[in-house]
Formats: C-alpha cells, sequence, structure tokens
C-alpha cells in the first residue's frame, strides 16, 4: 500500500479521483476507511465502512490511498513505464522496486527518470508525483470504474 503521506501529497497535487467501490480513502487524521459504493452523492458524501458501521463522509475530507495498478494506469497515460524489482543487495531476501518514466517524445526533455522504493506502490507514487507536482502533467479524469 502506498505511504499515506504520500497519498496526501498526490491529493494536493492534483491527482483526480471519483470514488469506487472498494477503494480505500483516509481522513484527516490518517484512519483508513473501505469506500462501499461508486460516486459521490448529490452533497459530495462518500459511503465508506469505519470498522464500526457504515458512514458517509464528505468527499472533499478523504484522501484516496491507490493501488499499484492504479498508479500504474495514470504513469501509462503519460507514457511508457517500466516496473522493476530487484534483490536490495547481496544475502538480503527483500526487494527494491523502481519505476522508470519515459518522456513521450525526443524533445519532451531529459532522458528516463528513475524512481526506487521498498515498495512498487511508492515507487510508482514518487512518479506520478513527479509528474504532477514538478513536471506540470495533468493526467486527465479520473479512472474509471473498468480499470479494475
Amino acid at each position: 500500500m502506498i505511504a499515506m503521506d504520500l497519498a496526501r501529497e498526490l491529493k494536493v497535487a492534483g491527482l483526480p479521483w471519483t470514488p469506487h467501490r472498494g477503494d480505500l480513502a483516509m481522513d484527516r487524521l490518517n484512519i483508513p476507511y473501505i469506500v462501499l459504493r461508486d460516486g459521490a452523492d448529490d452533497a459530495g458524501g462518500v459511503e465508506i465502512d469505519t470498522g464500526r458501521g457504515v458512514e458517509r463522509k464528505p468527499s472533499l475530507s478523504l484522501t484516496w490511498i491507490p493501488r499499484i495498478d492504479q498508479l500504474l494506469t495514470f504513469l501509462a497515460r503519460h507514457g511508457r513505464t517500466d516496473l522493476l524489482a530487484r534483490p536490495a543487495g547481496a544475502g538480503r531476501k527483500d526487494v527494491r522496486w523502481q519505476v522508470t518514466i519515459f518522456p513521450p517524445s525526443p524533445d519532451a526533455g531529459p532522458s528516463p527518470r528513475h524512481f526506487e522504493a521498498s515498495d512498487g506502490a511508492d515507487a510508482a507514487g514518487h512518479a506520478l508525483h513527479f509528474l504532477l507536482a514538478v513536471a506540470g502533467w495533468r493526467p486527465g479524469p479520473a479512472l474509471s470504474g473498468e480499470s479494475r
């Protein structure tokens, strides 16, 4: 799962989200919830499972915690994206994940950019955050429910 601070940074950077059943979202206190229904009601409320029952929370007060497949779907809109997992070092059992993004055209700027983390979702999240916050790229509309 992507780090909660990184999820919040992606929200601030403009990552679009339309709530879908099964999404994870958190409130301002970093309490995670599961979204129970697609979309929000007319007042902007999202139906969530709090672990103690079902509640409605304003969508603006929630931060989406995207899965790795959702992050990679947004990255693919930018262009070629490679995901690599490799051993962290000799004799170690953990892995390092690397996401590489490529400029869509030779005129788009520098050569490929690499983002590495101990979790694949975090590596993808850092790459997406770079595109949103630093490069000023806009990914278009939120994901549809069909990307599951």
